[in-house]
């Protein structure tokens, strides 16, 4: 019986000094909380994309790209954009062109259902971050969107 009670201390501890306190950690909570209610709205939306698929989306939306520069964007091998790009095609929300110049180059648009699902998940996103956000005070959404931008703006700097 002592045995149990001093393991179950020992990660009590380990909880403590290791996981609790991490930085990594909270932010990993922070993200998750945020994207399971932004789940929970495409769900409910009937949107059936995969996470690795909605960056792409998102930034497509802005401006077509060449393969090569949404993984540049995205930080993600080729393969794994190949694959994400196969699969929105074949739902038709982008299409794959050649570069008018540069024939080595394919060119990745968001199609007319692609621009309409963008626009919907942006929506879905804005919801889910008010949602999300609605346990804070005014005062408090400034003070942690300073501080995160700040953090963030730091980091990029390494």
């Amino acid at each position: 019986m002592e045995k149990k009670h001093t393991d179950r201390e020992s990660f009590s501890n380990f909880w403590k000094e290791e996981i609790s306190d991490s930085f990594f950690f909270q932010i990993h909570r922070i993200k998750r909380a945020i994207f399971r209610r932004t789940n929970a709205l495409m769900f409910e939306a009937g949107i059936t994309l995969q996470l690795e698929q909605l960056p792409l989306l998102m930034i497509l939306h802005h401006k077509s790209l060449s393969q090569r520069e949404l993984s540049d964007k995205t930080m993600r091998d080729k393969s794994s954009i190949l694959r994400s790009i196969s699969a929105l095609e074949k739902k038709n929300l982008v299409e794959v062109v050649k570069d008018k110049i540069d024939k080595r180059k394919n060119i990745v648009s968001l199609t007319d259902e692609g621009i309409a699902l963008a626009k919907n998940i942006r929506l879905l996103m804005k919801r889910a971050e008010e949602e999300v956000m609605s346990v804070f005070s005014p005062k408090e959404k400034i003070e942690a969107l300073n501080a995160v931008r700040s953090y963030a703006d730091k980091l990029e700097m390494l």
